[in-house]
């Protein structure tokens, strides 16, 4: 009966590709072209903003009364007069003072994820977000001139900017979507097509959200009413159908009942043919508590967006950044490496550094420095102890290790001992961000075979795991977290991790 409902929907969306989306000629890469509009249209609009605040701030017969109007009410002695040489020196230092602008507010847009295209279904709150940053980049522009006891900048001109920016920044965009809408209309260029899957209410209401608003120019081509929770192999034969005949680049998965071992093996097949996949499921809940990423929300389920893999030059280029930033900090940490193996030695007998097989890209084993944070010889003792594991299957954790020396708790309890890694970066082993690799005892303890997809790309001396609660959470919610990181990971992603890994090295969060 399964199979007869499965090609009866898959003539259904057969005929429909041949009337709608077959030949169209849609590209998959049109959300990429999407994000670099919206950046060029947040650029112009900041420059818009500073042509703007010049033509006000220094008209004498609008300018000065509206400052000194505004410097009187807040109790201020300054008027609004502003001497004749500093007109000269925005107008001739207009590059570097909005290049200085683009960085820090391009950030920041980025930090709150105003360029992330169909990440996201539901409306952003654009107009929130931009006014936070520009209030962000101003506080940051006041700081600096506090601190350098800066007088030659009017602060007002700044403030004016930053004011203007945040009306441009909205307006544009508006006018941006709106344009690319006609233009859309006026050559008939085709949308994205979805493959929406599901006979819940959650599935019902996403088909209705994507009729009514049709974000990012997402098209539903066919919405299959199949219950994700029956015959997996026949179910997945289905979907890859229907996005091939339908030509999709986006996959919908409404259906909370699927299992993660299902979402997985959907996203290696959908990963082959650069399909967008959005999956429905409280089985993601890791990725939003605790692991804080921003998701949509229907009827308080997560729906988490996996991109489909990057390019080999990105892959390639996130490796030199990694290369790059390793080497800047080989140089503040240095002393302090020779330190720590200064006080391992003196603590403890056996060398300082502890090397040791871990299994990396593609399954391949390499050989990772740390420091060693246990007495000598300790790897011999995990048969002894292995009863005593409080992580369940797959990591070996122990919160009070009996084999941990005093020097090696404090070295850990602030991840000091992961230093070393550093030229692992250096040698081509690992990435500043990735999964975290693991020893053969625990590669060998996998017990899920999309376990395995955490080894798609290059280990890392920190990842969405370590800032996620780190040994608080479970193997499997680990791997979770690490499929999410490698079908999204971006620049931005990697700043994130970064931030928040400071303040998990500082506060200790899950170290042991």
């Amino acid at each position: 009966m399964f199979i007869q409902t499965c090609q009866n929907q898959h003539h259904a969306f057969q005929t429909l590709a041949r009337t709608d989306f077959m030949g169209t000629g849609w590209k998959k890469s049109s959300d990429q072209y999407y994000r670099l509009i919206l950046l060029m249209t947040d650029l112009s609009a900041l420059v818009a903003a500073y042509i703007s605040a010049l033509l006000i701030r220094f008209n004498p017969e609008i300018g000065e009364p509206l400052f000194t109007t505004v410097n009187t009410f807040l109790g201020l002695r300054e008027t609004g007069a502003l001497g004749s040489g500093i007109l000269d020196f925005y107008i001739s230092s207009a590059g570097r003072i909005i290049g200085i602008l683009s960085l820090i507010l391009v950030f920041l847009y980025a930090f709150s994820d105003l360029y992330e295209g169909r990440r996201f279904l539901r409306k952003r709150p654009i107009t929130w977000i931009v006014i936070r940053s520009n209030l962000i980049a101003l506080l940051l522009f006041f700081g600096y001139f506090y601190l350098r006891r800066n007088v030659f900048h009017p602060r007002s001109i700044f403030l004016l900017i930053l004011a203007l920016n945040c009306c441009y920044c909205v307006w544009f965009r508006a006018l941006t979507a709106a344009l690319l809408r006609k233009i859309r209309r006026l050559f008939n260029l085709p949308p994205c097509p979805v493959v929406l899957v599901g006979q819940t209410r959650e599935a019902d209401f996403i088909h209705q959200y994507l009729d009514t608003f049709a974000p990012h120019d997402l098209k539903l081509a066919v919405h299959l009413p199949l219950a994700l929770g029956g015959d997996t192999e026949a179910v997945q034969t289905t979907l890859k159908q229907a996005c091939q005949s339908t030509s999709a680049g986006v996959l919908i998965l409404a259906d909370p009942d699927i299992s993660v071992s299902q979402i997985m093996q959907t996203l290696e097949w959908a990963a082959d043919e650069k399909i967008t996949v959005k999956i429905l499921s409280d089985r993601m809940n890791v990725l939003v508590h605790p692991g804080r990423l921003s998701v949509d929300f229907f009827y308080e389920k997560p729906l988490v967006h996996f991109a489909p893999p990057r390019h080999p030059w990105r892959i390639a280029w996130d490796h030199l950044w990694s290369v790059t930033l390793a080497t800047i900090a080989l140089i503040p940490t240095l002393p302090l490496m020779a330190l720590c193996a200064i006080l391992i030695r003196l603590t403890s007998r056996g060398p300082a550094l502890f090397v040791q097989e871990r299994i990396g890209v593609n399954r391949r084993p390499f050989l990772m420095f740390k420091f060693r944070t246990m007495f000598n010889r300790a790897d011999e003792r995990l048969a002894d102890i292995e009863a005593l594991n409080e992580s369940g299957q797959g990591l070996f954790k122990i919160r009070k290790d009996p084999r941990v020396t005093p020097v090696g708790r404090f070295l850990r309890r602030f991840s000091l001992d992961e230093l070393p890694q550093l030229f692992n970066v250096l040698r081509g082993d690992m990435n500043i961000v990735g999964p975290r690799p693991l020893p053969r005892r625990d590669f060998n303890n996998y017990y899920e075979k999309w376990h395995y997809n955490r080894h798609d790309g290059l280990p890392g001396l920190t990842c969405l795991w370590q800032v996620s609660g780190r040994s608080d959470v479970d193997f499997h919610n680990m791997c979770i977290l690490d499929v999410y990181y490698l079908r999204n990971r971006s620049s931005v992603l990697d700043a994130k991790i970064l931030l928040r890994t400071i303040g998990v090295v500082l506060f200790a969060k899950g170290a042991y």
